[in-house]
């Protein structure tokens, strides 16, 4: 017996002065070069990212390739596939001889194709053929591989007795066979199956017994079909390795399924495998779970392979969060790097414990089991603290404010990790303001949500509606926006069109009181020439007069995409034009409107070509033929100049000269060929400067001033 264990005892006892020249040699870890493997293993085991032998392989493979017998007590997880998957590529199994020559029983299917893609991947460059052979999938395509010459075996005991009967499959030749997950194919009800399989092998084979329990059944297995056995203890007095956290929740049991969402919720696993007793236990907690709107699915016997394979390829490609699973359903369950186990119930045994457990930190990572220890089962975690000498730590179940409070811890830290830099003073005065403000706590609210949400600090608004080529889109009214002011240009629109209506109210008992000498309009006795005159000048209606254009409101955006301050910072630089003459004097008698055929208001015609701007714009530059105005988001308040916009231009493959560029204090216009428009901004999309988000998109039409 090899008790690794205890052998590292009893040598730091009977050498406890040691020299200082054998600790780089006891330190010095070996290599599967040290083993003596052939050049084509080295070669696949580094193809699969093997860097060094683990624990059971470095002990168990002197004594496999010099033909002894022996059972290995290794927890899940621990290596012990190849542990017997190196000796069969390394020759073991001869690839000339086409029959088969090693067979691995295994619990479950699941296990079955696991292992057989494993020895596959070992052996890649040896030229082995591995069949697995297993329940619930064709028999003719097992049959198939067989004939064909397959000389390792990976499956179930029930279909391999199942070709055994049929005769598809001769064990006369087997030099080696594998139980692997030994106690749980017979806490399964396997043994007769295994002793019947083991009766059609040669009595001289070589038998690998592996397990994480050594138990008195799998001790009478060995006592009758093994041959003076070496027993190899990994994992004696504990359960798993150090690296895995045990942490169980003493709960009053009412409520458990509330109880493992605030577990769940404190805990926050990135994935789990949460294990039930009963199948309808795990359809509850999995329905539970999607009501809480988690990533939930149950899996059980009563699914079909096609099923179980279906969700296991969910779960392994992260569209699953938590797996609820019984015992049974989980056996033979491999997930990678599966950070926690929850035990929503406590399992009928020690042993299944065990194996509930050893699928997290496998391979040497770190995980944690968490179990949930209702008052009934208190007796059965005691009786597995003595027996496996486990020490797991005790926690309450988390209120309300626990809950909050580490919700709130977990975002700062996602801020730190989002928003590393240093603002300056400038912004750091701008934030002890905002934080001063009455509504402090809101403003910061609303930009926290922002950057945790990944949707920005600012308030979606409606996208402007669509509109015909040379009309100008009405900007969309967003009311209640108490930070918005209205832009000139607004301003004077409305201004101009309340000018218009009240010298069509003016005259005459409109607009003023009456003269002296003048009677009321009311009491002015009309003639039908009068009458006919006033219903000719009346005003036409609002609703016919601007038929291309929606009255704007103080609050509307910009309909370019920009922000306010943008717009106001470009209107302040600019100097008015036409839009600056003074208002028309409304006490003198105006003229008469226009009849009811004559053309709409200069308001309501369409806005003019753009030659016509650069007129009442100075500074603007028409794009020529074939070429199309592009916006840029980046302008002198950005500290860029025309030179260094030439140059980001030109990085991108286009070139564009300085007299096409026309740069403002908030953006810049940039004229190039229509061909090239595309290119530019596709080039721009996804770069930086300062932090800020390169924006460039072609311009819209110029609002008419």
């Amino acid at each position: 017996m090899i008790d690794q264990a205890q052998a590292s005892d009893n040598a730091d006892d009977t050498s406890p002065a040691a020299p200082a020249a054998d600790d780089s040699a006891v330190e010095k870890k070996p290599s599967f070069a040290d083993m003596g493997l052939r050049p084509e293993i080295l070669r696949a085991l580094a193809d699969m990212g093997f860097v060094e032998p683990m624990e059971v392989q470095t002990v168990t493979f002197p004594l496999v390739r010099a033909g002894r017998d022996i059972m290995v007590q290794s927890r899940t997880g621990s290596g012990k596939t190849a542990a017997f998957g190196i000796p069969f590529a390394d020759g073991m199994v001869d690839p000339k001889q086409k029959s088969v020559q090693a067979i691995v029983l295994l619990p479950t299917r699941e296990l079955a194709l696991q292992v057989a893609a494993e020895i596959a991947r070992i052996s890649a460059q040896s030229g082995l053929s591995i069949v697995p052979v297993y329940g619930g999938a064709p028999m003719g395509r097992q049959i198939e591989q067989l004939r064909a010459g397959g000389q390792i075996v990976c499956g179930t005991p029930g279909r391999i007795l199942d070709h055994l009967r049929r005769g598809t499959l001769h064990l006369d030749k087997v030099k080696c066979a594998v139980l692997d997950e030994c106690d749980e194919m017979l806490s399964m009800g396997f043994q007769e199956d295994i002793e019947a399989i083991l009766e059609r092998t040669p009595k001289e084979r070589q038998t690998l017994l592996f397990s994480a329990t050594v138990l008195e059944g799998i001790q009478r297995l060995a006592r009758r079909y093994m041959r003076e056995p070496e027993l190899v203890t990994l994992s004696a007095d504990f359960v798993g390795v150090h690296e895995i956290r045990h942490i169980y929740y003493s709960i009053p049991g009412g409520q458990r399924e509330a109880e493992l969402s605030r577990v769940l919720a404190f805990e926050n696993p990135e994935r789990a495998l949460i294990f039930c007793n009963t199948r309808e236990e795990t359809g509850r907690v999995a329905e539970h779970l999607r009501r809480e709107g988690l990533d939930a699915e149950a899996i059980s016997s009563d699914l079909s392979q096609s099923e179980r394979e279906n969700v296991m390829a969910r779960m392994r490609a992260g569209s699953i969060r938590f797996l609820v699973a019984t015992d049974v359903a989980a056996r033979g369950i491999d997930i990678e790097n599966l950070p926690c186990v929850i035990n929503y119930t406590f399992p009928e045994s020690p042993e299944a414990y065990i194996h509930r457990t050893g699928r997290t930190g496998r391979a040497g990572r770190s995980g944690h089991a968490v179990s949930l220890i209702g008052p009934t089962e208190v007796g059965s975690f005691y009786y597995l603290k003595l027996l496996y000498k486990i020490r797991p730590e005790e926690r309450a179940l988390p209120s309300e404010a626990e809950l909050r409070s580490k919700r709130e811890g977990e975002s700062v830290l996602r801020l730190r990790s989002l928003l590393p830099d240093d603002v300056g003073s400038e912004w750091r005065a701008l934030a002890r303001r905002v934080i001063g403000a009455s509504d402090g706590e809101r403003l910061i609210g609303c930009m926290l949500r922002g950057a945790l949400s990944g949707k920005g600090a600012h308030v979606e608004r409606p996208a402007p509606p669509r509109q015909d080529a040379g009309e100008q889109a009405a900007p969309a009214a967003k009311a209640g926006d108490e930070s918005a002011r209205p832009s000139r240009e607004h301003t004077e629109e409305r201004r101009s069109r309340s000018g218009y209506r009240d010298r069509e109210r003016s005259g005459p008992g409109r607009g003023r009181p009456p003269r002296d000498g003048e009677r009321a309009s009311s009491d002015r006795p009309r003639s039908g020439g009068e009458r006919r005159e006033r219903i000719e000048r009346s005003p036409r209606p609002e609703k016919e007069s601007r038929p291309a254009q929606a009255t704007p409101t103080s609050a509307a955006p910009p309909s370019d995409g920009r922000e306010f301050w943008e717009v106001w910072s470009e209107e302040v630089g600019r100097t008015p034009t036409a839009s600056a003459a003074p208002p028309p004097d409304t006490t003198e008698a105006p003229s008469p409107p226009p009849p009811a055929a004559s053309p709409p208001p200069p308001a309501a015609s369409p806005p003019p070509p753009a030659a016509s701007y650069q007129a009442a714009m100075p500074g603007y530059q028409a794009p020529a033929p074939g070429q199309v105005r592009l916006y840029l988001n980046l302008g002198r308040k950005d500290g860029v100049s025309t030179d260094e916009i030439v140059a980001l231009l030109a990085s991108t493959g286009v070139s564009v000269p300085a007299t096409s560029i026309d740069t403002m204090n908030t953006h810049t216009y940039i004229n190039v060929d229509a061909a090239d428009g595309e290119k530019l901004c596709a080039g721009l999309v996804g770069r930086e400067r300062n932090g800020r988000a390169i924006m460039c998109e072609p311009a819209r039409p110029p609002r008419r001033r």
